[in-house]
Protein backbone atom coordinates (compact mmCIF):
# COMPACT_ATOMS: atom_id res chain seq x y z
CA UNK A 1 0.00 0.00 0.00
CA UNK A 2 1.42 2.96 -0.92
CA UNK A 3 -0.36 6.82 -0.39
CA UNK A 4 0.65 10.22 -1.47
CA UNK A 5 1.56 13.06 0.44
CA UNK A 6 -0.68 15.86 1.57
CA UNK A 7 -0.37 19.06 1.35
CA UNK A 8 -0.31 19.32 5.21
CA UNK A 9 2.42 16.72 6.13
CA UNK A 10 4.33 18.50 3.23
CA UNK A 11 4.12 21.79 5.22
CA UNK A 12 4.82 20.27 8.51
CA UNK A 13 7.97 18.78 6.70
CA UNK A 14 8.89 22.62 5.16
CA UNK A 15 8.14 23.79 8.12
CA UNK A 16 10.71 21.48 10.19
CA UNK A 17 13.39 22.69 7.67
CA UNK A 18 12.69 26.30 8.27
CA UNK A 19 13.43 26.45 11.63
CA UNK A 20 16.34 23.59 11.85
CA UNK A 21 18.17 25.80 8.72
CA UNK A 22 17.15 29.26 8.56
CA UNK A 23 20.13 31.10 7.11
CA UNK A 24 19.76 27.82 3.91
CA UNK A 25 15.99 29.33 3.55
CA UNK A 26 16.92 33.29 3.88
CA UNK A 27 14.60 33.45 0.48
CA UNK A 28 11.38 32.35 2.35
CA UNK A 29 8.96 33.60 4.53
CA UNK A 30 10.16 32.09 8.18
CA UNK A 31 7.63 29.32 8.86
CA UNK A 32 5.80 29.43 12.43
CA UNK A 33 7.88 26.68 15.24
CA UNK A 34 6.20 22.89 14.86
CA UNK A 35 5.20 21.08 18.86
CA UNK A 36 8.36 19.38 19.94
CA UNK A 37 6.85 16.27 19.24
CA UNK A 38 6.89 16.60 15.87
CA UNK A 39 10.10 16.22 14.91
CA UNK A 40 9.63 12.27 16.04
CA UNK A 41 6.87 12.07 13.49
CA UNK A 42 6.66 9.03 11.82
CA UNK A 43 6.68 9.68 7.55
CA UNK A 44 6.67 6.68 6.45
CA UNK A 45 6.56 3.03 7.50
CA UNK A 46 8.49 0.50 4.77
CA UNK A 47 7.74 -3.19 6.06
CA UNK A 48 9.70 -3.21 9.30
CA UNK A 49 11.44 0.13 8.92
CA UNK A 50 10.32 3.60 9.53
CA UNK A 51 11.59 6.70 8.02
CA UNK A 52 10.70 10.02 10.38
CA UNK A 53 10.09 13.47 9.72
CA UNK A 54 13.70 14.27 11.07
CA UNK A 55 14.98 11.81 8.60
CA UNK A 56 13.22 13.30 6.02
CA UNK A 57 13.62 17.33 6.59
CA UNK A 58 17.59 15.89 6.68
CA UNK A 59 18.16 14.54 3.42
CA UNK A 60 15.97 17.25 1.52
CA UNK A 61 18.49 19.73 3.13
CA UNK A 62 21.49 17.53 2.19
CA UNK A 63 20.15 16.77 -1.20
CA UNK A 64 19.21 20.63 -2.21
CA UNK A 65 22.96 21.71 -0.45
CA UNK A 66 24.87 18.41 -2.51
CA UNK A 67 23.08 19.41 -6.16
CA UNK A 68 23.69 23.32 -5.38
CA UNK A 69 19.88 23.80 -5.87
CA UNK A 70 18.43 27.00 -4.22
CA UNK A 71 17.28 26.10 -1.02
CA UNK A 72 13.77 28.49 -2.12
CA UNK A 73 10.18 27.03 -0.77
CA UNK A 74 9.35 25.69 -4.11
CA UNK A 75 12.30 24.09 -4.74
CA UNK A 76 11.37 22.36 -0.96
CA UNK A 77 7.54 21.43 -1.96
CA UNK A 78 8.50 20.25 -5.58
CA UNK A 79 11.65 17.96 -4.01
CA UNK A 80 10.09 16.38 -1.01
CA UNK A 81 8.12 13.69 -2.56
CA UNK A 82 10.84 12.60 -4.79
CA UNK A 83 13.79 12.71 -1.70
CA UNK A 84 10.83 10.88 0.03
CA UNK A 85 10.57 8.22 -2.94
CA UNK A 86 14.31 8.07 -2.34
CA UNK A 87 14.67 6.98 1.31
CA UNK A 88 11.74 4.36 0.48
CA UNK A 89 13.91 3.23 -1.88
CA UNK A 90 16.99 3.49 0.38
CA UNK A 91 15.18 1.45 2.86
CA UNK A 92 14.38 -1.40 0.32
CA UNK A 93 17.19 -1.63 -0.55
CA UNK A 94 19.03 -1.67 2.63
CA UNK A 95 16.62 -4.64 3.89
CA UNK A 96 17.24 -7.15 0.57
CA UNK A 97 21.13 -6.37 1.02
CA UNK A 98 20.21 -7.58 4.75
CA UNK A 99 18.55 -10.20 4.02
CA UNK A 100 21.38 -11.41 1.62
CA UNK A 101 23.72 -11.21 3.84
CA UNK A 102 25.27 -8.26 1.82
CA UNK A 103 27.35 -5.88 5.05
CA UNK A 104 29.54 -2.47 4.30
CA UNK A 105 32.55 -2.30 6.34
CA UNK A 106 33.15 1.13 8.24
CA UNK A 107 36.49 1.22 6.54
CA UNK A 108 34.57 1.33 3.34
CA UNK A 109 32.13 4.01 4.04
CA UNK A 110 34.93 6.54 5.29
CA UNK A 111 37.14 5.79 2.18
CA UNK A 112 34.08 7.01 -0.09
CA UNK A 113 33.51 9.98 2.35
CA UNK A 114 37.50 10.57 2.14
CA UNK A 115 36.85 10.34 -1.85
CA UNK A 116 33.75 13.13 -1.43
CA UNK A 117 35.93 15.48 0.84
CA UNK A 118 38.80 14.88 -1.98
CA UNK A 119 37.33 15.96 -5.27
CA UNK A 120 35.78 19.32 -3.01
CA UNK A 121 39.58 19.97 -1.96
CA UNK A 122 38.36 19.35 1.14
CA UNK A 123 39.65 17.16 3.83
CA UNK A 124 36.84 15.05 5.74
CA UNK A 125 36.33 16.79 8.48
CA UNK A 126 35.78 20.03 6.93
CA UNK A 127 33.26 18.29 4.80
CA UNK A 128 31.48 17.46 8.15
CA UNK A 129 32.43 20.86 9.11
CA UNK A 130 30.83 22.19 6.12
CA UNK A 131 27.33 20.03 6.50
CA UNK A 132 26.97 21.34 10.24
CA UNK A 133 27.18 24.71 9.26
CA UNK A 134 23.98 23.93 6.69
CA UNK A 135 22.48 21.78 9.39
CA UNK A 136 23.20 18.72 7.91
CA UNK A 137 24.48 16.06 10.19
CA UNK A 138 27.62 13.71 9.30
CA UNK A 139 25.23 10.84 9.94
CA UNK A 140 23.11 12.17 7.08
CA UNK A 141 25.84 11.74 4.36
CA UNK A 142 27.13 8.35 6.54
CA UNK A 143 23.68 6.67 5.58
CA UNK A 144 23.32 7.72 2.28
CA UNK A 145 26.99 6.55 1.14
CA UNK A 146 26.34 3.39 3.13
CA UNK A 147 22.87 2.63 1.75
CA UNK A 148 24.44 3.30 -2.47
CA UNK A 149 27.61 1.24 -1.72
CA UNK A 150 25.23 -1.68 -0.16
CA UNK A 151 23.20 -1.45 -3.21
CA UNK A 152 25.95 -1.66 -5.43
CA UNK A 153 27.41 -4.73 -3.86
CA UNK A 154 23.99 -6.60 -3.97
CA UNK A 155 24.04 -5.45 -7.55
CA UNK A 156 26.96 -6.55 -8.35
CA UNK A 157 27.09 -10.04 -6.56
CA UNK A 158 23.61 -10.87 -8.16
CA UNK A 159 23.62 -9.63 -11.35
CA UNK A 160 27.31 -9.31 -12.70
CA UNK A 161 27.44 -13.26 -13.65
CA UNK A 162 24.28 -13.45 -15.11
CA UNK A 163 25.46 -10.73 -18.01
CA UNK A 164 26.95 -12.08 -20.96
CA UNK A 165 27.77 -9.83 -24.25
CA UNK A 166 28.48 -12.23 -26.62
CA UNK A 167 30.65 -11.47 -29.91
CA UNK A 168 27.41 -11.41 -31.98
CA UNK A 169 26.53 -8.60 -29.84
CA UNK A 170 29.44 -6.66 -29.91
CA UNK A 171 30.02 -7.30 -34.10
CA UNK A 172 26.63 -5.67 -34.62
CA UNK A 173 27.41 -2.33 -32.74
CA UNK A 174 30.17 -2.71 -34.65
CA UNK A 175 28.44 -2.83 -37.71
CA UNK A 176 26.10 -0.16 -37.19
CA UNK A 177 29.30 2.24 -35.78
CA UNK A 178 30.47 1.81 -39.76
CA UNK A 179 26.91 1.89 -41.31
CA UNK A 180 26.46 5.15 -39.42
CA UNK A 181 29.35 7.39 -40.52
CA UNK A 182 28.17 10.80 -41.98
CA UNK A 183 25.40 10.54 -38.94
CA UNK A 184 25.67 12.32 -35.79
CA UNK A 185 26.85 11.06 -31.94
CA UNK A 186 25.77 12.40 -29.13
CA UNK A 187 27.79 12.49 -26.11
CA UNK A 188 25.00 12.11 -23.46
CA UNK A 189 24.31 12.67 -19.23
CA UNK A 190 20.52 11.79 -17.79
CA UNK A 191 18.37 11.72 -15.75
CA UNK A 192 15.78 9.84 -15.05
CA UNK A 193 12.44 10.11 -12.02
CA UNK A 194 10.40 6.46 -12.31
CA UNK A 195 6.60 6.31 -12.24
CA UNK A 196 5.37 3.59 -10.97
CA UNK A 197 1.65 4.12 -10.63
CA UNK A 198 -0.10 6.48 -12.85
CA UNK A 199 -1.51 8.69 -9.94
CA UNK A 200 1.73 10.02 -9.54
CA UNK A 201 2.52 11.07 -12.94
CA UNK A 202 1.47 14.56 -12.37
CA UNK A 203 3.64 14.65 -9.21
CA UNK A 204 6.46 13.31 -10.98
CA UNK A 205 6.72 15.55 -13.95
CA UNK A 206 6.65 18.59 -11.76
CA UNK A 207 9.95 17.83 -10.32
CA UNK A 208 10.83 17.15 -14.06
CA UNK A 209 9.79 20.53 -14.91
CA UNK A 210 11.69 21.99 -11.81
CA UNK A 211 14.99 20.27 -12.15
CA UNK A 212 15.42 21.20 -15.98
CA UNK A 213 14.48 24.91 -14.60
CA UNK A 214 17.48 24.78 -12.02
CA UNK A 215 19.80 23.45 -14.77
CA UNK A 216 19.32 25.62 -16.85
CA UNK A 217 19.87 28.56 -14.53
CA UNK A 218 23.51 27.11 -14.21
CA UNK A 219 22.93 24.38 -11.32
CA UNK A 220 25.23 21.31 -12.18
CA UNK A 221 24.05 18.51 -13.96
CA UNK A 222 25.85 15.73 -12.50
CA UNK A 223 25.22 16.80 -9.16
CA UNK A 224 21.49 17.45 -9.82
CA UNK A 225 21.82 13.72 -11.45
CA UNK A 226 23.82 12.08 -8.53
CA UNK A 227 21.21 13.32 -6.01
CA UNK A 228 17.59 12.74 -7.92
CA UNK A 229 18.07 10.39 -10.63
CA UNK A 230 16.80 6.54 -10.26
CA UNK A 231 19.46 5.17 -13.16
CA UNK A 232 22.83 3.39 -11.84
CA UNK A 233 24.63 5.70 -13.76
CA UNK A 234 23.30 8.51 -10.77
CA UNK A 235 26.30 8.09 -9.00
CA UNK A 236 28.98 8.93 -12.05
CA UNK A 237 26.30 12.09 -12.66
CA UNK A 238 24.31 10.24 -15.12
CA UNK A 239 26.79 10.25 -17.65
CA UNK A 240 25.79 7.46 -20.73
CA UNK A 241 29.13 7.89 -22.71
CA UNK A 242 29.06 8.38 -26.71
CA UNK A 243 25.35 7.20 -28.14
CA UNK A 244 24.77 7.08 -31.67
CA UNK A 245 21.00 7.64 -33.63
CA UNK A 246 18.79 5.19 -32.95
CA UNK A 247 20.53 3.64 -30.00
CA UNK A 248 17.80 4.65 -27.34
CA UNK A 249 14.44 4.38 -26.99
CA UNK A 250 12.45 6.05 -29.99
CA UNK A 251 10.94 9.17 -27.74
CA UNK A 252 14.47 9.82 -26.42
CA UNK A 253 16.04 9.49 -29.91
CA UNK A 254 13.81 11.71 -32.07
CA UNK A 255 14.21 14.37 -28.83
CA UNK A 256 17.86 14.07 -29.33
CA UNK A 257 18.41 14.11 -32.86
CA UNK A 258 17.35 18.09 -32.67
CA UNK A 259 19.19 18.78 -29.69
CA UNK A 260 22.21 20.74 -29.71
CA UNK A 261 25.78 20.54 -27.11
CA UNK A 262 25.36 21.65 -24.02
CA UNK A 263 21.57 21.99 -24.38
CA UNK A 264 19.58 20.14 -21.92
CA UNK A 265 16.22 18.48 -22.72
CA UNK A 266 12.49 19.04 -21.47
CA UNK A 267 11.21 16.08 -19.66
CA UNK A 268 10.89 12.94 -22.11
CA UNK A 269 7.96 10.36 -20.54
CA UNK A 270 9.27 6.93 -21.49
CA UNK A 271 7.60 3.67 -20.23
CA UNK A 272 9.20 3.67 -16.96
CA UNK A 273 9.20 7.50 -15.99
CA UNK A 274 10.90 10.96 -17.08
CA UNK A 275 14.28 11.02 -18.51
CA UNK A 276 16.11 14.51 -18.85
CA UNK A 277 18.97 14.76 -21.21
CA UNK A 278 22.17 16.61 -21.24
CA UNK A 279 24.22 17.04 -25.01
CA UNK A 280 27.45 17.50 -23.80
CA UNK A 281 29.38 16.80 -26.97
CA UNK A 282 28.35 16.22 -30.64
CA UNK A 283 30.26 14.83 -33.30
CA UNK A 284 29.77 13.14 -36.71
CA UNK A 285 30.82 9.72 -36.76
CA UNK A 286 33.31 9.31 -39.41
CA UNK A 287 36.66 6.79 -40.11
CA UNK A 288 38.43 8.69 -37.79
CA UNK A 289 36.04 8.73 -34.76
CA UNK A 290 36.58 4.78 -34.39
CA UNK A 291 40.16 5.28 -35.08
CA UNK A 292 43.36 6.10 -34.29
CA UNK A 293 45.20 7.10 -31.08
CA UNK A 294 44.70 5.43 -28.16
CA UNK A 295 46.03 7.30 -24.70
CA UNK A 296 46.55 6.17 -21.58
CA UNK A 297 44.87 8.93 -19.04
CA UNK A 298 45.50 10.14 -15.56
CA UNK A 299 43.07 13.27 -14.38
CA UNK A 300 41.68 15.22 -11.34
CA UNK A 301 38.63 17.11 -11.21
CA UNK A 302 37.81 19.60 -8.44
CA UNK A 303 34.40 20.24 -8.41
CA UNK A 304 33.00 23.76 -8.82
CA UNK A 305 29.46 24.41 -10.22
CA UNK A 306 28.56 26.22 -13.39
CA UNK A 307 27.19 29.04 -11.33
CA UNK A 308 30.05 29.68 -9.45
CA UNK A 309 31.26 33.14 -9.68
CA UNK A 310 34.30 34.19 -11.60
CA UNK A 311 36.75 34.70 -8.59
CA UNK A 312 35.88 31.18 -7.40
CA UNK A 313 37.07 29.77 -10.86
CA UNK A 314 40.41 31.56 -10.63
CA UNK A 315 41.01 30.49 -6.78
CA UNK A 316 40.81 27.20 -7.76
CA UNK A 317 42.90 26.91 -11.39
CA UNK A 318 45.33 28.87 -9.69
CA UNK A 319 45.32 26.68 -6.58
CA UNK A 320 45.65 23.74 -8.93
CA UNK A 321 48.34 25.70 -11.21
CA UNK A 322 50.40 25.68 -8.24
CA UNK A 323 49.99 22.09 -6.66
CA UNK A 324 51.11 20.47 -10.28
CA UNK A 325 53.74 23.06 -11.56
CA UNK A 326 56.45 20.81 -10.90
CA UNK A 327 55.10 17.61 -11.66
CA UNK A 328 56.26 15.70 -13.93
CA UNK A 329 55.56 11.79 -14.76
CA UNK A 330 52.66 9.80 -14.28
CA UNK A 331 53.33 8.20 -10.90
CA UNK A 332 54.29 11.73 -9.33
CA UNK A 333 51.26 12.87 -10.66
CA UNK A 334 49.08 10.18 -8.77
CA UNK A 335 51.40 10.58 -5.68
CA UNK A 336 50.27 14.27 -5.59
CA UNK A 337 46.23 13.55 -5.74
CA UNK A 338 46.84 11.44 -2.91
CA UNK A 339 48.57 14.27 -0.93
CA UNK A 340 45.85 16.53 -1.61
CA UNK A 341 43.55 13.29 -0.19
CA UNK A 342 41.82 12.48 -3.48
CA UNK A 343 41.19 9.07 -3.10
CA UNK A 344 39.43 8.22 -6.32
CA UNK A 345 41.33 6.50 -8.40
CA UNK A 346 42.58 9.22 -11.09
CA UNK A 347 43.69 6.91 -13.62
CA UNK A 348 40.88 6.46 -16.51
CA UNK A 349 42.79 3.57 -18.47
CA UNK A 350 43.24 3.18 -22.08
CA UNK A 351 40.66 5.58 -24.08
CA UNK A 352 40.48 6.31 -27.79
CA UNK A 353 42.01 10.06 -28.07
CA UNK A 354 38.92 10.29 -30.69
CA UNK A 355 36.06 9.26 -27.61
CA UNK A 356 36.55 11.92 -25.81
CA UNK A 357 35.07 15.84 -25.34
CA UNK A 358 36.49 18.17 -27.75
CA UNK A 359 37.82 20.46 -25.52
CA UNK A 360 39.30 17.55 -23.78
CA UNK A 361 41.03 16.41 -26.90
CA UNK A 362 42.50 19.57 -27.85
CA UNK A 363 44.48 19.75 -24.72
CA UNK A 364 45.10 15.64 -24.65
CA UNK A 365 46.07 15.98 -27.76
CA UNK A 366 48.74 18.91 -27.27
CA UNK A 367 50.68 17.29 -24.45
CA UNK A 368 53.89 15.16 -24.00
CA UNK A 369 53.80 11.81 -22.46
CA UNK A 370 54.41 12.78 -18.63
CA UNK A 371 53.60 16.42 -19.03
CA UNK A 372 50.74 18.02 -17.29
CA UNK A 373 48.36 19.76 -18.63
CA UNK A 374 46.98 23.64 -17.51
CA UNK A 375 43.55 23.86 -15.58
CA UNK A 376 41.08 23.13 -17.72
CA UNK A 377 37.30 24.53 -17.28
CA UNK A 378 34.83 21.45 -17.47
CA UNK A 379 31.28 21.43 -16.96
CA UNK A 380 31.12 20.38 -13.52
CA UNK A 381 34.52 21.62 -12.07
CA UNK A 382 38.59 22.03 -12.71
CA UNK A 383 40.04 19.59 -14.28
CA UNK A 384 43.96 18.84 -14.81
CA UNK A 385 45.14 15.74 -16.79
CA UNK A 386 48.55 13.76 -17.63
CA UNK A 387 48.93 11.55 -20.54
CA UNK A 388 50.57 8.42 -19.06
CA UNK A 389 51.32 7.13 -22.57
CA UNK A 390 49.88 6.47 -26.25
CA UNK A 391 49.55 3.81 -28.94
CA UNK A 392 48.29 3.42 -32.21
CA UNK A 393 44.95 1.83 -31.60
CA UNK A 394 45.24 -0.99 -34.04
CA UNK A 395 43.09 -2.53 -36.67
CA UNK A 396 40.36 -0.37 -37.42
CA UNK A 397 40.45 1.00 -33.95
CA UNK A 398 37.66 0.55 -32.53
CA UNK A 399 37.70 -0.12 -28.66
CA UNK A 400 35.41 -4.07 -28.28
CA UNK A 401 35.94 -4.01 -24.71
CA UNK A 402 34.66 -0.76 -24.43
CA UNK A 403 31.29 -1.80 -26.03
CA UNK A 404 31.20 -5.19 -24.39
CA UNK A 405 31.51 -2.99 -20.68
CA UNK A 406 28.47 -0.60 -21.98
CA UNK A 407 26.42 -3.25 -23.65
CA UNK A 408 27.02 -5.44 -20.13
CA UNK A 409 26.11 -1.85 -17.96
CA UNK A 410 23.03 -1.06 -19.91
CA UNK A 411 21.93 -4.59 -18.51
CA UNK A 412 22.87 -4.14 -15.28
CA UNK A 413 20.87 -0.87 -14.95
CA UNK A 414 17.55 -2.72 -16.39
CA UNK A 415 18.41 -5.70 -14.04
CA UNK A 416 18.17 -3.69 -10.90
CA UNK A 417 15.84 -1.67 -12.09
CA UNK A 418 12.64 -4.11 -12.44
CA UNK A 419 14.70 -5.69 -9.19
CA UNK A 420 13.92 -2.53 -7.32
CA UNK A 421 10.32 -2.43 -8.77
CA UNK A 422 9.53 -5.73 -7.51
CA UNK A 423 10.90 -4.80 -3.72
CA UNK A 424 8.44 -1.97 -4.61
CA UNK A 425 5.71 -3.99 -5.60
CA UNK A 426 5.91 -6.56 -2.60
CA UNK A 427 6.46 -3.88 0.38
CA UNK A 428 4.19 -2.48 2.74
CA UNK A 429 4.57 1.10 1.97
CA UNK A 430 2.72 3.38 4.70
CA UNK A 431 3.05 7.32 4.14
CA UNK A 432 2.09 8.44 7.35
CA UNK A 433 -0.51 11.83 7.12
Amino acid sequence: MIRRLSAPFIALVLALVSVAAPSALAQTRAAPAPAASAVGTIAAVVNDDVITVTDLQLRLRLALMSSGLPASQENQQRMLPQVLRLLIDEKLQGQEASRTGVAVPAQDVDKALASIAGQNHLSTQQLFTMLKSTGVPQAALEDQVRAQLAWRQLVQRRFVSQVEVSDTQIDEVVERLRANQGKPQYLVASIFLAVDQDSNDAQVRALADRLVSEVRKGAPFPAVARQFSQAAGAQNGGDMGWVLAGQLEPALDQVLGGMTQGQVSDPIRTLGGYNILLVRDKRVVNAQTATGVKVRLNQIVVPVPSTAPANRVDTVVGQMRNDFKDISGCEAFRTKVKELGVTANPDLGDVLLSRLPQGMRQVVSGLADGQVSPPMRVSDGVAVMMVCSRADAGGDGIDRDQIRAGLAEQRIDMMQRRLLRDLRGNAYIDIRL
